[in-house]
């Protein structure tokens, strides 16, 4: 295998593409291992340390990158977040990918010591994706860039955080939940799901004998200002 390419979903595909060349680089979560084999195969990175609580995912991962003739570039350690990473691991970027928002900010809170010192944040969570924004910037991160995909049926947010904080305003809120790089960019893949949820959200409110239902009407608001700030 050691001269054949990964074939990897194109979630996984899309997070792998985000990280930028490193020394070394974190895979928290690191499941089977493909993202961390195809980074040092590809030269990406040029070491990459596979972190994982259950030992099964590292076993599957260990097989994995013996298959691959990798196991010089890729170490594994079991370990609850970063709780087994080492500053004098001179670390350049973590990836976490495929766990839930709230899951996600608590293991960025709890390595924050080694978030800090870190020059990239790449991030796909899978649920409360707001609160994954929100943690970004109280962290002292910005987001670079941000890629909203499909794949069979699922809808995905890749995210690439970078050191440094922007300007807040009022709205930070509303954009930790919308997604202030999607709009400004004016992402068709996104505005597509935004328009796909208002007309979900005002069937059920069409279905439902409430129809000032106040919580289902606040959502509606919200995903029609997206709309209004795609079309300024």
């Amino acid at each position: 295998m050691n001269n054949s390419s990964i074939n990897l979903s194109k979630r996984l595909e899309a997070v792998k593409n985000t990280v930028l060349p490193c020394d070394v680089s974190l895979d928290i979560g690191c499941d089977h291992g493909y993202v961390s084999i195809a980074l040092v195969k590809e030269k990406v990175a040029k070491k990459v340390i596979c972190l994982d609580i259950n030992e099964g995912p590292l076993q599957a991962a260990q097989r994995n990158v013996f298959e691959w003739g990798v196991s010089d570039r890729i170490e594994l350690r079991l370990s609850d977040g970063f709780e087994k990473v080492k500053a004098e691991d001179k670390a350049d970027s973590v990836i976490i990918a495929g766990m839930g928002g709230r899951l996600t900010a608590s293991i960025l809170e709890g390595g924050k010591d080694i978030v800090g010192s870190l020059s990239q944040l790449v991030l796909e969570p899978q649920s409360e994706i707001e609160v994954v924004r929100a943690k970004i910037r109280e962290l002292g991160f910005h987001i670079e860039r941000e890629q909203f995909l499909t794949e069979r049926g699922k809808f995905y947010f890749i995210i690439d955080a970078r050191p440094g904080k922007e300007k807040e305003t009022a709205d930070e809120e509303f954009y930790d939940k919308y997604s202030k790089y999607l709009i400004k960019t004016k992402d068709t893949g996104y505005k597509e799901y935004v328009l796909k949820n208002i007309e979900k959200f005002e069937g059920y409110q069409r279905s439902i004998k409430d129809a000032g239902n106040g919580d289902l009407m606040g959502k509606i608001g919200e995903l029609k200002k997206v709309i209004d700030l795609y079309d300024k």
